[in-house]
């Protein structure tokens, strides 16, 4: 007796094997405590493995993020993640950090840049949409993201994306003078830097997925959206990672998180059992990867 089984019923097992997999890592890993405490030098190869890409994949779960440069040349890179909130109003200081960076204060910069900071206030104190861009970079002025060509120090990400960067002062006197909205406009505290063509890494190994930007969701902001981010992008690119992102809302769901009905287009799915795919055609990842104990980060599942 052989079972045909599509595309959906596959990912739809995968998921199953992977989550199980990872449950049973975590398991026999939490065995090993003493006292509360991990120490991962205590741990076999493949459980420090495992853990260091399970915790590397906890900072970076479901980010979508906006990739600002890359120099080819030099192997760098700069992103954004854009479902991140931080803030929808701005205190005096969270201003300060947009418009200067965590900068020591002194009697000569406070009187030279309050009526930068008022200003600003008074465009964007009530209404701003700020996010934490990524862990690098944070003591650095915001990144400012909008739609907006016309705007004084305006910056094209690139050709014909319509997505601009930069243009901070012409932005707080386009609100002020009612041309915008302060939620017109997007603020990033910190990003993510890349060297060494880690970016590039990132996606052959398969720790990111890269897709055509779409400026509509480049620009969207992430407040009381209807669906996560994360969910809408995965379901525009189709295919496995549409399914990904229904298995993921319905583990949610059952766990009493975000209500939705599971996409299932077949609805025998159910009767799919995981062995209905050979075993000996799983690949152990954390055999086939070459980690280096010094570079942890760059590897993800």
């Amino acid at each position: 007796f052989t079972m045909e089984i599509n595309d959906n019923d596959k990912v739809r097992v995968w998921y199953r094997k992977a989550h199980k997999m990872a449950e049973q890592e975590l398991n026999d890993i939490g065995t090993k405590a003493e006292n509360g405490q991990i120490d991962a030098t205590k741990l076999s190869d493949r459980a420090r493995q495992f853990l260091e890409i399970y915790l590397d994949n906890q900072e970076t779960w479901q980010e979508v993020c906006l990739v600002l440069e890359q120099n080819p040349n030099d192997g760098t890179a700069t992103s954004l993640v854009l479902n991140r909130p931080m803030a929808f109003k701005v205190s005096q200081n969270l201003a300060s950090l947009i418009l200067h960076g965590s900068v020591v204060t002194n009697k000569q910069y406070v009187s030279t840049d309050i009526p930068q900071l008022e200003k600003f206030m008074e465009a964007f104190g009530q209404e701003c949409a700020v996010y934490i861009g990524g862990p690098d970079d944070q003591d650095k002025p915001a990144i400012l993201i909008h739609g907006f060509p016309e705007l004084d120090g305006a910056k094209e990400l690139a050709p014909g994306t319509n997505i601009y960067r930069g243009g901070l002062n012409a932005a707080v006197e386009g609100v002020l003078n009612g041309n915008y909205k302060p939620l017109d406009f997007r603020f990033f505290v910190g990003r993510h830097g890349y060297d060494q063509n880690k970016l590039e890494l990132d996606a052959m190994i398969g720790k990111i997925q890269p897709v055509a930007c779409a400026r509509a969701l480049a620009l969207k902001q992430c407040i009381s959206l209807p669906k996560p981010l994360w969910h809408e992008v995965m379901e525009l690119c189709g295919g496995e990672f549409k399914k990904i992102s229904s298995l993921e809302l319905q583990k949610m769901s059952d766990l009493g998180g975000w209500q939705v009905e599971a996409d299932d287009d077949d609805d025998d799915d159910d009767d799919i059992d995981d062995d209905d795919i050979d075993n000996d055609e799983i690949v152990d990842e954390l055999d086939q990867l070459d980690i280096d104990e010094d570079d942890e980060d760059d590897v993800s599942i």
